[in-house]
């Protein structure tokens, strides 16, 4: 018996160790067929084992499964709805040989889940057998079947199953719903699982991505007891924001239906970070960067949910509240949210600096992750791969119409007491919602602002066309304006004190997803009212429309006074002081156009706006209109215009649209019109600039196309009788420039320079003046060249270039055929001193009187220090006055302050002139001259310059000049040099008026029986200029009739001449025999005394030698020409005045025979003259001379 009881032993122990030992030489690779095919009698689904089976008993049973693939249903977006790169299984012996079931660890490594509904709205997770459709499975529980029922041991026991550690290693579960858009995958799963049993206790911890948000879950449920109660706690952990959310509390009711009553607690130490896991951006506003709580109770059951009657404590940085929330499930739902805060501190929010988001800390993994490797080419990788196949093939359809429930009926009250914004605290900020069948009402949303301002908003929420929409009312009332701007920090001291007392606005709102609309909007600002409507679209980018119109608007009741003064803020003293060290930027001239034109690709608009009536400095502008779209960076400008601006119409139309070149100009029109410029002048400041009446009316305007940095314009200008036309071509980059073809058709010379305030006025008439030119300028310079202006049938052409450097420098070259410049000579008269006729007495005092005729003004020379010069000129023929200036040449040079005139010569009176000459600007202005005219014509020089005198002959001139000073006065009163005048053969036609030197030659040559036509005399002066006095230092003259020399000297800053001589009268027949009847000298003194140009002429007749006087009677008209007292002085008769042909009557002599100068004898007296005593010779003599006289 001991024997069998042994070989039972060895049998056993044999059979034991063959169960332990032989599968573990079974290759169970090979099953895989049989393995496949039970699961797909039990799933109706493909499995492929794509790796090895391996299975071990000792020491403990040890399943491994490598690259296993579930398929996935038919129509699917994938192959597998499962896929597992490796499955391992550990389960203890001695607990299985008792019939426990102990799983020591089941790891799944890389597991890849597809849950996906299919087109026919079922889920690939429901699996269909061979004997059973997948349409007929009925997977919905019921809320009395959970899988942990109860504990109850009078009923059957549930088997008794343990597993220390489930744990999956980077895992990735995806959820796809096409058919609503749906796609959810969470990836680098790494979590683990423990099941004491199936009544518990459970533990789950783990961490993933969710949305890419790092997230962590640590979670436990106690062991349930009688199959209803069980306590829990859960957290989940947020890398963002190092935020936690733990949930602690009881399960109950498990069997009837869950009821959860629990504590929460969710904090964190930054929300900006906590919500940066939600919203990628890289700054967020830094008010939220601060920490963050909620803490409360909370019971949700199958009746509903409930914060506790306390709510929920919400703390953010400094500012707390509290937080209710009722949700009651009846047959219509009732959910109840009320919010209330104390305080909210704006002013923390807002000016905090922005915080700047980074990528936070790892979660800690909950696993020790394996050291397996994904196989190369291994089907799991594939599989993996496949996942991302129905994100990238999914197509995004359009927002589903908003599904607002109409089972739920809903409240939202929001109450801050105080909101503190700018120091300032917006008290009793309400907003009251609610929800009733469908429909959302925004029963009250109101603060009370600072400054007496009261904001409303009522209206109603609910589907409009398919889409969420919300109309309502806005209402906002301000009786302290003053006061809410002073909040808003804007400065109004500068404000009359009774304006900005109150403003009103009322308008319509309608909101949908895509737009608000602010309508019948009427708003009232000290009697100014504004209406219209604003639309705003609300997208990213923004876009607008506004239709306003303004009635009218009283700017000047807003200006400050005039005198008062505007208060500055510390920080803008500061400011101000700061900015006074530095020098400003500078800027290209194309900066502040591209940063407009930058502004038209920021947003899109509509415009209509206009206003009836706006008053600015007294001035009343009228019909202010401008229709104008954004859209797209281009800007279309249908109407711009204001009718009347203080005499001024304005007007605007055209484009600006983008193009690859930057923006473009198209036919963008800008013009002006106006009746007077005097108000439109005054209203921008610019009164004092000219005399604004004189310059009537006028209009401009301007086209532009193509680039806006680089136009073509055509510019119009037509006022003051003058019209400018020119076709343009502008550069503003790299540094401004422009082209142009310019045309000036000045038709009123005078009505221009009047305009202008010019005091010059021509002397005109002048004819039209049109002048051309071709101009180019940049910074550097300006050249306008082929200048041709058409002065009536003259024409001047050439060119002037002017350089902008260290020293500006001109350059003129100008050329002419024929140019007369009377016209544009002053019109204002000479003031000259009136001057008495050759027979007025003078004083006989030798000192001048004074003279007004130059004039002390300052003349600036400023320009010659600030600039130099090329000038050169030019002239076939010039005439100025009635004197003709032919082949005309003036070449200057003006460097470093110094004016050369290196030759200015012409053709003039017959000869030539030449003058060279050097102006040097500084404190004295020093100037030189040389002249020397030779071959001049007196009769042309004397009919040319006005002169009456009738005479002729040569003259030739040369003198060397120099001066300095500051005025025309200064000039001629510093004359300094010298000069030398010859007259050739001076000749006398007929009597001049006036006295002069020619009257005496003209008598002289009548009584020697000469010709006074012929030439007479030649006279040579020479004199020294000091200090603007001329003396002669040699004056003489040389002639058939007489000789004489002269002294004395010219006064040139009095305008007056002090000379004096002697005649010494040549014998012939006639003045032989005056002499030696009438006892006539041959030596006789003169003086000519006065204003230069109108001097007084006297002989110093003496007496006769015998001591007697001579009355002879002249002839009226003799003594009319002014011969009576000449022809006394030269026979020494005395000055009294002749007998009139009353008492006398003279005696005709016969004329002198032609070939003879002896007078016939005379004839016998008649009866009449019986009583007359006979006639001297001398008598009979000189009334012969008159006779002669008369006749001329």
């Amino acid at each position: 018996m001991k024997k069998v009881l042994i070989a039972l032993c060895i049998f056993v122990l044999v059979l034991a160790a063959a169960i332990l030992v032989i599968p573990s030489f079974i290759d169970w690779s090979g099953h895989r067929a049989e393995i496949a095919k039970k699961i797909k009698e039990a799933t109706g689904r493909e499995l492929i084992i794509g790796g090895d089976i391996a299975f071990t008993v000792i020491p403990s049973p040890v399943l491994k499964i490598g690259d296993i693939h579930l398929a996935n249903a038919a129509n699917a977006s994938s192959t597998d709805m499962i896929a597992v790169e490796q499955l391992d299984v550990r389960v203890s012996l001695l607990p299985l040989l008792a019939g426990n079931i102990h799983v020591q660890s089941i790891r799944l490594i890389r597991p890849v889940i597809q849950l996906e509904v299919l087109e026919n709205g079922k889920g690939n997770w429901l699996f269909a057998t061979d004997n059973t459709a997948s349409d007929d499975i009925e997977t919905t529980k019921q809320s009395n079947d959970p899988a942990f029922i109860e504990n109850d041991t009078s009923k059957t026991s549930s088997l008794p199953i343990q597993i220390d550690n489930l744990i999956i290693e980077q895992g990735q579960l995806v959820y796809l719903d096409k058919a609503n858009d749906i796609r959810e995958d969470v990836r680098d799963i790494n979590s683990r699982f423990a099941i004491a049993g199936l009544n518990g206790p459970f533990e789950a911890g783990g961490t993933m991505l969710v949305r890419g948000i790092p997230l962590g879950i640590e979670g436990s449920i106690g062991q349930i007891i009688h199959g209803r109660t069980a306590s829990f706690a859960t957290q989940v952990r947020f890398a963002h924001g190092n935020t936690s959310t733990r949930i602690t509390g009881t399960l109950v009711n498990l069997a009837e239906g869950p009821k959860i009553s629990a504590k929460l607690d969710l904090k964190g130490d930054s929300l900006a970070g906590f919500i940066s896991a939600f919203q990628k951006t890289d700054e967020m506003a830094g008010g939220l960067d601060r920490s963050f709580s909620a803490r409360g109770e909370m019971t949700y059951g199958p009746n509903g949910l409930s914060l506790g009657k306390d709510g929920l404590a919400l703390m953010v940085g400094e500012d707390r509240g509290t937080l209710h929330v009722e949700y009651e499930k009846k047959e219509t739902k009732q959910l109840n949210v009320k919010a209330n805060f104390s305080k909210i501190d704006g002013d923390a929010w807002l000016n905090a600096s922005p915080y700047q988001v980074i990528e936070p800390t790892p979660l800690a993994p909950v696993i020790t992750l394996s050291t397996k490797q994904s196989q190369q080419g291994s089907r799991i990788s594939a599989a993996i791969g496949s996942v991302q196949t129905p994100a990238q093939k999914s197509s995004v359809k359009a927002p589903a119409a908003p599904n607002i429930p109409t089972d739920l009926n809903a409240t939202l009250a929001i109450n801050i007491d105080a909101l503190l914004f700018k120091e300032q605290a917006i008290r009793q900020a309400q907003a009251n919602i609610s929800l009733t069948q469908g429909e959302i009402a925004l029963e009250r949303l109101s603060a009370i602002l600072p400054g007496a301002g009261e904001l409303t908003v009522l209206g109603v929420a609910g589907e409009r066309a398919g889409k969420l929409g919300f109309d309502g009312t806005l209402d906002l009332n301000v009786a302290h304006l003053r006061g809410a701007l002073d909040w808003l920090q804007i400065d109004t001291s500068h404000v009359p004190l009774e304006r900005l007392q109150q403003v009103t606005l009322k308008s319509d709102i309608s909101l949908t997803g895509e737009e608000l609309h602010l309508l019948n909007m009427e708003t009232k600002l000290d009697g100014s009212t504004l209406n219209g409507g604003l639309t705003i679209a609300l997208q990213s980018r923004p876009s607008f429309g506004a239709s306003f119109h303004l009635d009218q608007l009283n700017l000047d009741a807003y200006l400050p006074a005039q005198g008062a003064t505007h208060t500055h803020t510390k920080n803008q003293d500061n400011a101000e002081q700061t900015g006074s060290a530095k020098e400003p930027p500078v800027q290209s001239p194309a900066a502040p156009v591209l940063q407009s034109l930058r502004l038209l690709n920021t947003f899109d608009a509509n415009l209509e706006l206009s206003a009836a009536q706006v008053v600015y400095r007294k001035q009343t502008i009228e019909d202010i209109q401008i229709n104008a779209t954004v859209f797209d960076g281009k800007l279309d400008i249908q109407d711009a215009h204001i009718k009347q601006l203080a005499g001024v119409r304005l007007a605007a139309k055209g484009g600006i649209a983008p193009s690859e070149d930057g923006y473009h100009a198209n036919n963008l029109f800008l013009s002006l019109d106006a009746s007077g410029f005097t108000n439109a002048a005054t209203l921008i400041g610019l009164q004092d600039a000219l005399d604004w009446s004189k310059v009537g009316t006028g209009n401009a305007s301007i086209t532009l196309n193509g680039p806006v940095l680089s136009p073509d314009m055509d510019i119009n200008v037509t006022a003051l009788g003058t019209t400018l036309f020119a076709a343009a071509k502008a550069d503003l980059l790299p540094l401004p420039k422009a082209e142009a073809s310019i045309n000036l058709a000045i038709s009123d010379f005078a009505k221009l320079t009047q305009g202008l305030g010019v005091s010059y006025r021509p002397r005109g008439p002048l004819t039209k003046l049109d002048i051309s030119a071709d101009l180019n300028a940049d910074l550097t310079q300006t050249n306008l060249k082929n200048i041709v202006a058409q002065i009536g049938k003259e024409q001047v052409s050439g060119h002037i270039l002017f350089k902008q450097q260290d020293r500006p420098h001109l350059d003129v070259n100008l050329q002419t055929d024929h140019l007369n410049v009377t016209p544009f000579l002053p019109n204002d008269p000479q003031t000259t001193s009136k001057t008495p006729t050759s027979n007025t007495s003078q004083p006989s005092s030798q000192t001048a009187p004074p003279s007004n005729r130059w004039s002390k003004d300052m003349i600036d020379f400023g320009f010659m220090q600030n600039m130099d010069a090329d000038l050169q000129l030019n002239a076939k023929r010039l005439l100025y006055k009635k004197v003709v200036l032919d082949n005309l040449v003036l070449t200057g040079q003006l460097k470093d302050a110094e004016l050369n005139i290196s030759d200015a010569s012409a053709n003039l009176f017959g000869g030539q002139a030449k003058i060279v000459s050097k102006i040097v600007a500084g404190e004295t202005n020093d100037v030189q001259a040389t002249v020397d005219a030779s071959g001049l014509k007196l009769k042309s020089l004397l009919s040319q310059t006005g002169s009456t005198t009738l005479a002729d002959g040569t003259l030739a001139l040369k003198t060397t000049l120099v001066t300095q000073g500051k005025s025309e006065n200064d000039f001629v009163s510093n004359l300094n040099g010298n000069g030398a005048l010859n007259l050739n053969q001076v000749s006398v036609s007929g009597k001049n008026s006036g006295g002069s030197l020619f009257d005496i030659l003209n008598l002289l040559a009548t009584l020697s029986g000469k010709d006074p036509a012929k030439g007479l005399a030649d006279i040579a002066i020479q004199s020294d200029i000091t200090r603007g006095v001329a003396k002669l230092s040699q004056a003489s003259l040389t002639s058939p009739i007489a000789g004489g020399s002269a002294q004395g000297q010219l006064d040139l800053p009095k305008w007056y001449m002090d000379v004096s001589g002697t005649l010494n009268i040549k014998q012939n027949a006639l003045i032989g025999l005056l002499a030696q009847k009438a006892k006539m000298k041959q030596d006789y003194p003169f003086a000519l005394k006065g204003p230069l140009d109108a001097p007084n002429v006297k002989l110093d007749t003496g007496s006769l030698s015998s001591g007697g006087g001579l009355i002879i009677p002249l002839p009226d008209k003799l003594e009319k020409k002014g011969y009576g007292n000449l022809i006394r002085g030269l026979i020494g008769a005395s000055g009294g005045q002749t007998q009139s042909e009353e008492t006398t009557t003279p005696t005709t002599l016969p004329a002198p025979q032609s070939d003879s100068e002896t007078l016939a004898p005379p004839p016998p007296p008649s009866a009449a003259n019986d009583n007359t005593l006979p006639l001297s010779p001398e008598q009979q003599l000189l009334q012969g001379i008159g006779d002669l006289l008369r006749k001329k």
